[in-house]
């Protein structure tokens, strides 16, 4: 069972709450599983490893903890997923603040498919100058609580969805943490994984467990 809106604020603020009160460096890590899901129901996992933190999550968490960005809990939720064909295991880290080549044209996902795409502009290297580009929107059922400080975002490219695309880089966004109108989302979390070219023959499932 996902997590509700009303729920996940509810969980994201005791989080916040047991951070700020243990009085404990806010240090989070992250793991991504990436399996084909086949229509036979056959599962083979195709990655399994660690991901980045990027700088971004400090820069979201600076803003909630100085009440000087978004005024809303969902500015600080991670919402959007954006992914990409150029991941380089020899150029990330950190500091990275935007995928190398990320899918930048909506018609690209596919005319069937199942996720709900949005255009936004991103913050990147400080600026709001990034994109825009069709992020897609994470839905709160795919939002679970594993543990009283870590959370599974479960993203699922269906099989009508980026067919014929080369995936290799993947990452998850803060939807708003400036506040600012239209929502300028930044991001938070980054990996890049072995090549996968998609097709109408298995879904593509990402299973990214962050813990804070």
């Amino acid at each position: 069972m996902g997590v509700e809106p009303d729920r996940f604020d509810y969980y994201l603020r005791l989080s916040y709450i047991n951070i700020m009160s243990n009085n404990t460096a806010l240090t989070p890590t992250g793991h991504l599983q990436i399996s084909k899901l086949y229509e036979n129901g056959e599962e083979e996992i195709v990655f399994d490893d660690h991901n980045i933190i990027t700088s971004g999550m400090g820069v979201g968490f600076s803003h909630l903890f100085a009440a000087s960005g978004g005024t809303q809990i969902t500015d600080y939720q991670i919402l959007n997923f954006l992914i990409g064909s150029a991941g380089n295991f020899n150029d990330y880290g950190a500091s990275t603040y935007q995928l190398q080549a990320p899918i930048t044209a909506e018609a690209r996902w596919g005319a069937d498919t199942t996720l709900f795409l949005e255009t936004l502009y991103t913050i990147e290297n400080g600026s709001p100058l990034g994109g825009p580009h069709p992020f897609a929107r994470i839905r709160f059922s795919n939002i679970h609580k594993v543990t009283d400080t870590s959370v599974r975002y479960t993203l699922v490219l269906d099989r009508a969805t980026l067919n014929n695309t080369a995936l290799s880089e993947i990452g998850l966004f803060m939807r708003n943490p400036r506040g600012q109108t239209p929502v300028i989302p930044i991001l938070v979390a980054y990996r890049p994984f072995t090549e996968i070219t998609k097709t109408s023959d298995f879904s593509l499932i990402f299973r990214w467990t962050l813990q804070f």
